[in-house]
């Protein structure tokens, strides 16, 4: 059995300091031995401040679906361990709502001090929100389950809770979960917050912090630490599947141990040296080590006389006698006692420090006194920032100590060194997705700047395959394709950054997309349509190559060299040619579709199109679709000879313009575009009176008047023909040329109507209509160019609908891969569940991370009212207009008592009378308490069906005033006269 067998990696970290926000500036801080506390900072006068975090008071409440007033009323630690995850989760190139991984979730958070001097302070807060909604958000019975809930993780969600050592013990659980696959990947960590902007503290003789706001660790004269807000948050996989997804290792837990120091101590909260070496021997145990493998040690280090000298014995009783050096650190001199999270946040710093190479110095301070004696030769304090010696073993231990007694100890180990083999290769397409607008905005400005700067060096690729696989996917998207050469990728990617960034161009996903194509029929150009996108899938080409033998082996041309053949090539004006090409391109593209994850919900084809729909449907087998196709191109090419023109009329104007002419309506394209066909002479006429009366006319490119009288025979053989064809009802919606409706299960097995369909009127216009009311997210031209998708937006527009309208191949000039790639990524980002080709990333990137929203969401201590829990810009009382006046007379309160309760439930923006309660993400236990609060301000008794049946606020509004006109009101006088007598109260009055 290796180490690796064993060993769980680390694969991501987020860390929030003081100081420092992210891990990068976390290092800068400790390799340069900075200390970020205020009393290093000058300008505390006299009094003893503590550490304190930036967005304290800050949560991306939208990002996490919490409503605005949930999230004022919610503790800090959990609002920022809930941010810290969604750091590390990136940071670590995971998107678990894609992978089928369990992910465990092992975390604790200090005291609940937030819920009782600031939110139980505010009487309004606890009466609109209630105790049930409130302890969600504050218990830490709820910490662990709540993560699970907001980032939708199945795993095991455990809350820890053992005072200071809580986050690395944490750590140790996640690391068991996996070892016995409990989970694939685990998170672990912890978070203490201090709910004042500067907090301070109290110096107390002989207790543990410290009398000048400074952590002196292991140095004579130390006397306690600095209480500090902090959080941090490691993500954990097991280091055979490590390789395999998301980012590489940044460190590997190689072994891990937990243990109480029992009775033997002088106290309850007095650290025991037996039980911290016996944590230690036994992490080494399990890690298959000795003392002499570990080179650095990252000590609990408190700072406090009793603490370090009680751990320094620890320490040398199981390191002292090994040989070698061994490196000692502390991180609470750099930041203070993070408390909860002092465990993890030691662990990170170790993480960082093997990734590096670099072991970081505990800093020096004024007024230190000398180093204390460490109780072995071979251990040291860094003083400066050290590059790590060839001979000092590349292995990290991580202690911490909870008062109470229960200690950790974790081994570290480093991990191999990147792979320099060459990044994935292009095109590709680049992702952004966030929860709004002006995030996604964000986002593109910070990838534009770091490309520019910290990612110079880069690869496209590898910034490509990190935006796909290693980030969630919100509704806010944005996408571009990219070009295979490097070069031009960049520039293409800096343009499309800015542009989105200049006028945010950026697509909300629907949450049901749907999607509907668009088949062309005879009229399109031909030449070169395929060549493109076969080039560069494979899987393509063959399909084409297939469906090219069917049609072959139906009796239809050979279509084997048809990607070589010119524009010019007569074969290309042959309808008995044509048609059996259009049916292998749609067909092909639409196998495309469905390999890259879109399968259409309805198929509008064209004349022949609808043929290929119909096969795609289940309609015709493959092999009697390219049969019928044959035949239905050599009937309408054998058929006599004719014209066709578009003018721009309607039915009525153009059957008027036609009246004693030999032409029929052949298509209806829009409300004034009508094409006709009929034989020469007869269009010639019509050519003249369309003249006289000012009408355009456009002759078009046929050798046949299709849809008209002249197919007539052509249809009677083709409905001779599909009687010997076995039809079957549609599995998808076709949408009808000849009735302009959805195809029915009788008239697909009908022969007649394929006949009739290819003799009648093409209503492409009412099947437009059709489709788009439907409500499809995206509409889709299965050609190059854009006849018919040109026609769809216009009908669009008629309708006031807004879908996305594209064409798979791009249009004539385009490059038709790069075309594909490009319509398939704004497929993406109206929500299709669309399969890219963005190959893993092989390293890591560093991308830049989701950019919260800086919505400031808190709850004064000991105010009246709560503060912030909407943007400052929004009005403190809200405005709703259009409310419905009560039953009970133009100034019953009704309405404004509801709208103010609703208010106060959700917080936010102010609530609009169609606003409804469970689309604003209402509960049962939310909407039980909304009815107890009505009911309790307005003395009625509404019942939570009366809720369930008017969720709208306006709809809520009018039932309430109809029970309190229906409320006896003179029986309710009685019945509190009976109450005020029994209290013996004088009378209500």
């Amino acid at each position: 059995m290796s180490e690796l067998d064993t060993a769980v990696a680390v694969v991501g970290l987020a860390v929030r300091v003081p100081g420092a926000a992210d891990a990068q500036t976390f290092w800068a801080m400790l390799a340069d031995g900075r200390v970020s506390l205020p009393a290093a900072l000058g300008g505390t006068d006299s009094r003893l401040l503590g550490g304190q975090i930036d967005r304290l008071a800050e949560f991306d409440a939208e990002l996490f679906g919490v409503q605005p007033a949930h999230a004022a009323a919610t503790d800090p630690q959990h609002r920022v361990l809930t941010e810290l995850v969604w750091q590390a989760l990136e940071d670590a190139g995971l998107d678990t709502q894609r992978s089928t991984d369990r992910v465990g979730v092992f975390v604790g958070s200090g005291p609940d001090t937030y819920l009782h001097t600031n939110v139980l302070s505010d009487e309004q807060v606890t009466r609109s929100l209630g105790h049930e909604q409130i302890q969600l958000g504050n218990s830490r019975d709820f910490l662990a389950t709540a993560l699970s809930y907001r980032l939708g993780f199945t795993g095991p969600s455990i809350t820890v809770q053992t005072a200071c050592s809580t986050s690395l013990v944490a750590v140790h659980q996640a690391v068991r979960s996996l070892l016995t696959y409990e989970c694939d990947v685990a998170i672990a960590g912890g978070a203490t917050i201090h709910p004042l902007a500067q907090p301070e503290y109290q110096y107390t003789e002989g207790g543990i912090v410290s009398p000048d706001g400074r952590c002196r660790t292991f140095t004579e004269g130390s006397q306690g630490t600095v209480p500090s807000s902090g959080a941090g948050v490691v993500v954990l996989r097991r280091a055979t599947d490590a390789d395999r997804t998301g980012a590489p290792a940044r460190a590997l837990i190689v072994g891990s141990a937990v243990n109480n120091d029992g009775a033997d101590r002088m106290s309850m909260v007095a650290p025991s040296p037996h039980g911290q070496a016996e944590v230690i021997r036994e992490a080494l145990e399990t890690a298959g080590l000795t003392a002499a493998d570990i080179g650095l040690v990252e000590a609990h280090g408190t700072g406090t006389t009793l603490g370090d000298q009680v751990e320094l014995s620890a320490l040398s009783e199981v390191y002292g006698a090994a040989d070698g050096s061994c490196a000692l650190g502390a991180v609470k001199p750099n930041i203070g006692h993070c408390d909860t999270a002092a465990g993890v946040i030691g662990l990170i710093k170790t993480v960082l420090a093997l990734e590096a190479g670099v072991i970081p110095p505990t800093p020096s301070q004024p007024g230190d006194g000398p180093d204390v004696q460490l109780g072995s030769a071979r251990f040291f304090v860094p003083r400066q920032a050290l590059p790590w010696a060839e001979d000092l073993p590349r292995r990290g231990a991580v202690s911490s100590f909870g008062l109470g007694g229960t200690n950790a100890h974790v081994l570290l180990a480093a991990t191999a060194a990147a792979p320099t083999d060459e990044a994935p290769e292009l095109p590709g397409v680049a992702v952004l997705s966030a929860a709004t607008p002006d995030a996604l905005r964000d986002q593109a400005r910070r990838l534009a700047d770091w490309l520019d700067g910290a990612g110079a060096r880069t690869s496209t690729a590898e910034v490509l395959g990190t935006l796909w696989h290693g980030r969630r996917q919100l509704r806010r998207r944005w996408a571009v394709a990219l070009p295979a050469d490097e070069t031009l990728a960049r520039d293409r990617l800096r343009t499309a950054l800015a542009d989105e960034v200049a006028v945010g161009g950026g697509r909300y996903a629907a949450d049901e997309p749907s999607t509907a194509v668009l088949l062309p029929g005879q009229g399109v150009r031909l030449a070169g349509v395929g060549t493109g996108v076969g080039a560069a899938d494979p899987e393509f080409a063959a399909d084409l190559a297939e469906l090219r033998q069917v049609v072959f082996k139906a009796g239809g041309p050979d279509l084997r060299s048809a990607d070589g053949w010119p524009t010019d090539d007569p074969r290309l004006l042959d309808t008995a040619v044509v048609q059996p090409m259009l049916f292998t391109l749609g067909l092909a593209a639409l196998r495309l579709l469905e390999r890259r994850g879109v399968r259409p919900q309805v198929l509008l084809g064209h004349s022949v199109g609808e043929l290929t729909a119909a096969t795609h449907a289940g309609v015709f087998s493959l092999a009697d679709g390219a049969a019928a196709v044959v035949r239905r191109g050599r009937l309408m090419a054998e058929a006599p000879s004719g014209t066709m023109m578009a003018i721009r009329a309607d039915e009525t104007t153009a059957r008027e313009l036609c009246d004693g002419l030999a032409i029929d309506v052949s298509g209806l394209n829009g409300p004034d575009n009508t094409v006709l066909g009929g034989d020469a002479d007869a269009i010639a006429e019509l050519e003249r009176r369309c003249r006289e009366r000012s009408v355009s006319a456009t002759r078009l490119a046929t050798s046949h008047a299709f849809h008209s009288r002249a197919m007539g025979r052509a249809a009677e053989s083709f409905t001779d023909f599909l009687r010997t064809v076995p039809l079957a009802k549609p599995d998808l919606r076709v949408v009808s040329n000849l009735t302009g409706e959805e195809l029915t299960p009788d008239q697909a097995t009908d022969p007649g109507y394929w006949g009739r369909q290819l003799r009648g009127t093409v209503r492409l216009d009412d099947a437009l209509g059709t489709l788009l009311r439907h409500g499809p997210t995206a509409v889709l031209g299965l050609h190059r160019g854009r006849t018919m998708t040109d026609l769809a937006r216009q009908s669009a527009r008629r309708l006031a609908v807004s879908p996305l309208i594209t064409d798979l191949l791009g249009v004539q000039g385009q490059d038709e891969a790069a075309a594909c790639e490009e319509t398939l990524a704004q497929l993406w980002t109206v929500g299709c569940p669309v399969r890219l080709t963005v190959a893993r990333p092989r390293r890591r990137t560093g991308l830049p991370g989701y950019p919260f929203a800086a919505t400031r969401h808190w709850v004064d201590a000991l105010a009246r009212e709560s503060v912030s829990v909407r943007p400052a810009t929004s009005p403190d009382t809200p405005e709703n207009p259009q409310l419905p006046p009560a039953e009970g007379g133009p100034d019953d309160a009704i309405p404004a008592v509801v709208t103010g309760v609703w208010q106060r439930t959700f917080g936010g923006a102010p609530l609009q009378p169609d606003d409804n309660f469970f689309a604003l993400g209402g509960t049962s236990l939310q909407a039980a308490h909304l009815i107890t609060v009505v009911n309790d301000e307005l003395l009625l008794d509404a019942r939570l069906q009366d809720l369930y049946e008017h969720s709208s606020l306006r709809g809520f509004i009018t039932r309430i005033a109809q029970i309190a006109a229906e409320r006896d009101d003179e029986e309710l006088l009685r019945l509190l006269d009976e109450l005020e007598a029994e209290n013996g109260s004088a009378d209500h009055e």
